[in-house]
């Protein structure tokens, strides 16, 4: 029943993945102590808009570049992936800095069609550029625009400039906001965060149990991407690339962030859905896919309610 309907792209899809994803989010702020502040549901409500518009975005992204079927796969994973990391939800630094990610991501991905493509890249760059003032070792994501570059328009030199413009525009305007509101320069330095490579806090058990999931699903998922790569068509190789570069990338900045509470993992979810999509749209036992649907369904409320 699961597998058939999210094998459709209709309204009632989005709407049943916005409202399993709203279920998540406000359990995750009722967990951590909600109340019904005028501060604490600002906070909430910009959460929510924060985290299912992205979910929409994404859904764009993989429909506009054929990366997927014509199905909703992709989101529910991203929802089921996002929602075993409760305290990214009630992170608006991070809800913020995934969403300009996507945004980055949108861009680089229209690069192959070989049209605006300076644009482009300095939209991609300043979209960084503000993830990283949400959460610092985001940055590490400009990485992805130097190899989007690479693959599709290398040989223009001014491309490869565009890139530090983009997050030199970003300091900039940062440095206009601290003088405005604070008088006093926008301080880089400060702003980096420290890397720790302390894995401490994964031990928990409440952590532990989200680690160890996705985990699995990176070994899993990717696994089975890398298998079918060769059978996609040429010309969607570069930017599969670019989703596996992403998951590499976003790994990366996990593992070197400074407080290791599971929230730096959020990253993941979007190139891992679109990973993890390969599996569910595979043919096999219809009930098999049947039950690993209704597990990715439930595993998220057993985690967050106990």
């Amino acid at each position: 029943m699961l597998a058939s309907f999210f094998n459709k792209s209709k309204p009632i899809n989005y709407i049943a993945v916005g409202l399993y994803m709203f279920a998540l989010l406000s359990i995750a702020h009722y967990k951590k102590g909600f109340v019904a502040e005028i501060d604490s549901i600002l906070v909430f409500l910009a959460s929510v808009l924060l985290y299912i518009v992205p979910m929409l975005l994404l859904h764009f992204i993989i429909q506009k570049n054929d990366l997927t079927n014509k199905g909703t796969h992709t989101i529910f994973l991203y929802a089921f992936l996002t929602g075993m990391l409760p305290n990214s939800l009630t992170s608006l630094p991070i809800l913020l800095a995934n969403a300009f990610l996507l945004l980055a991501l949108q861009n680089l991905m229209y690069l192959r069609n070989e049209k605006y493509i300076k644009p482009k890249i300095l939209n991609a760059s300043i979209c960084i550029g503000i993830a990283s003032l949400a959460y610092f070792w985001s940055i590490g994501c400009i990485f992805l625009v130097f190899l989007a570059i690479s693959y599709f328009e290398s040989k223009d030199y001014r491309n490869w400039i565009i890139p530090i413009i983009g997050v030199g525009v970003v300091y900039v305007f940062a440095n206009c906001y601290t003088l405005l509101f604070y008088d006093s320069f926008f301080s880089f330095v400060a702003h980096i965060d420290p890397v720790s490579f302390s894995f401490q806090n994964y031990l928990i058990k409440e952590q532990l149990f989200s680690v160890g999931i996705l985990s699995i699903c990176i070994f899993f998922f990717l696994s089975l991407f890398l298998i079918k790569f060769s059978r996609k068509a040429a010309n969607l190789r570069p930017i599969l690339r670019l989703i596996i570069a992403y998951l590499v990338l976003t790994l990366g900045v996990a593992i070197i962030s400074p407080e290791k509470d599971t929230s730096e993992l959020f990253f993941i979810a979007t190139p891992l859905a679109i990973i993890g999509t390969t599996y569910l749209e595979m043919n096999y036992s219809q009930f098999v896919k049947e039950i690993n649907i209704w597990v990715f369904l439930f595993i998220p409320f057993l985690m967050l309610l106990f």
